[in-house]
């Protein structure tokens, strides 16, 4: 179940932010960008975090969750947006990708705090 939507959300995000456009809604507030950034990539990093891994044996970031961490939580949020310098209309933006990055860490941290046997996640 984890892995079939961490690979759903994975090519969500990979679809939102390689896709050519101009049209994007105008944000509703000042930093919707922002906070959408922040909570898609602390997504993926919550859902990738879990994946392979055997929660109960899990006791601090090592082993499969550091690799998949660093895969998802770091290394994506810079290529996704490093990619975006040559998609028609779209921007590279530095406040973006440190964003992303606090997502990963967030998502990380939400892996180890949040309980998911209960919704199937485990």
């Amino acid at each position: 179940m984890r892995l079939g939507l961490a690979v759903v959300w994975l090519l969500f995000i990979v679809g939102a932010m390689l896709t050519p456009g101009n049209n994007f809604p105008a944000p509703s507030f000042n930093f919707e960008d922002k906070l959408i950034h922040l909570v898609c990539f602390g997504l993926l990093s919550f859902l990738w975090c879990g994946v392979g891994v055997k929660r109960a044996l899990v006791t601090g970031v090592r082993g499969r969750v550091l690799v998949n961490y660093l895969i998802f939580g770091v290394a994506a949020g810079i290529v996704l947006e490093t990619a975006q310098l040559f998609i028609p209309f779209r921007s590279f933006d530095y406040i973006d990708m440190i964003v992303n990055e606090i997502g990963g860490a967030v998502g990380l941290l939400a892996y180890f705090k949040i309980p998911t046997t209960n919704i199937g996640l485990d």
